[in-house]
């Protein structure tokens, strides 16, 4: 295995521009949030039907997550990120050019595939970086992360307002092709690999699950949460386009702004994480998000109680999402990328699960159910934290 040396994060490596390619790259996975009644509408969708379109997404991705981001271990990570974004251009361009539900629906989940860039390189550069460092590092990649998901649901939705609802897309397959020849400027040639087949690696991650009980933890905290976090925010769309509200695409995709708060904070949450460890960090992200949700119960016809419910959910999701990758990627420096690829696959498997329910729940329990639905996740997520306060003194490793 070579492994480069670690190196300087705030003077080797441009943070900002790779926390905005971050953010533009996820917006591929977001964009459809706001967009969800007209999408139903253009296809003439029964109700309920128009969830199949974040679970095409969520599954793409999950694909991708479990057979594609663990080769980043023995694969030059850098050839496969260039790949990825020529590979979300063209999806992006078969979404403008479908013309039925059933091919929106493949470009969708081809789409889904292709946006790894997100996840991939947090793994890569957490390598290159001093560990007294990586923390504020992986702050400021989830915060160019959490803005890309929040500022996606606004631009689709004035986009679509203006232009038509599949014009995002075309933007975004112009955007991803541009990342695509600007790859090679803004990270070093990949030269850390493991020498195994890639057969024998993705067994391996098996063993990390059984080794690691701090990786158990985190994949239920992060996959519960993200699964609540995603029923929040789609079933948002059809909640606001009804009654009381009836908003349309522009007002709905604002209400992503209201996240940007929580966004500018995911530094400080790293500089926490760097000087308490991650415990704690998570336990109270995880009542924020709890709170929000709770709170969404009694907002009623309240513009301003919805978004401060809101706001408690990005929180309290993005919060944990920093600490969670800080304390995975510690593990074991020479399976990151498998790590990773874990962490990321239980947070995606859920909200395809999720997703599947939600797609029989709504047209039955509307937006209740569904709120019901992501407290029982989020206190599940809390609980699965337990183990590692019961234990303090435990090892992290298991034989």
């Amino acid at each position: 295995m070579t492994v480069p040396p670690a190196m300087n994060s705030k003077s080797q490596y441009p943070l900002a521009i790779l926390a905005v390619v971050m953010g533009v790259n996820i917006g591929n996975m977001f964009y459809s949030q706001s967009l969800l009644p007209v999408i139903s509408n253009g296809y003439d969708l029964h109700d309920g039907q128009v969830f199949w379109v974040p679970v095409f997404l969520q599954s793409g991705l999950l694909t991708s997550l479990v057979f594609l981001l663990p080769a980043g271990d023995i694969w030059d990570r850098r050839l496969l990120l260039r790949w990825l974004a020529f590979g979300c251009s063209a999806s992006a361009l078969a979404v403008v050019l479908s013309f039925n539900y059933y091919l929106v629906l493949a470009a969708f989940f081809c789409l889904g595939l292709c946006s790894l860039t997100s996840y991939m390189l947090p793994s890569y550069l957490s390598g290159l970086i001093p560990q007294a460092e990586r923390g504020h590092a992986l702050g400021v990649l989830l915060a160019g992360q959490f803005s890309g998901i929040l500022l996606s649901r606004f631009f689709s939705g004035a986009l679509a307002d203006w232009f038509g609802w599949k014009s995002i897309y075309l933007l975004s397959s112009f955007l991803m092709l541009a990342i695509a020849f600007l790859w090679p400027r803004l990270i070093p040639k990949d030269g850390e690999t493991v020498d195994v087949s890639y057969r024998r690696l993705l067994a391996s991650q098996l063993q990390l699950i059984r080794r690691f009980i701090v990786l158990r933890c985190a994949c239920a905290s992060q996959g519960f949460q993200f699964a609540a976090f995603a029923i929040v925010w789609t079933g948002l769309s059809l909640h606001l386009a009804g009654a009381p509200w009836f908003y349309g695409s522009a007002q709905i995709g604002a209400f992503g702004l209201v996240g940007l708060a929580s966004t500018l904070s995911s530094q400080f949450v790293g500089k926490l994480v760097d000087r308490f460890g991650p415990f704690w960090v998570i336990i109270s992200c995880t009542l924020s998000t709890l709170i929000g949700v709770v709170g969404l119960f009694g907002v009623g016809s309240s513009t301003l109680g919805l978004l401060v419910c809101l706001s408690l959910i990005d929180f309290g999701v993005q919060g944990s999402y920093v600490a969670n990758q800080s304390r995975v990627f510690s593990l074991d420096q020479a399976s990151r990328s498998r790590l990773g690829s874990l962490l990321f696959v239980s947070a995606f498997s859920a909200a395809t699960v999720s997703g599947l329910l939600q797609v029989r729940l709504w047209p039955v329990w509307g937006w209740y159910g569904l709120l019901t639905f992501a407290v029982i996740l989020v206190v599940i997520a809390f609980v699965t934290q337990l183990p590692l306060r019961l234990q303090p003194h435990a090892s992290l490793r298991q034989p």
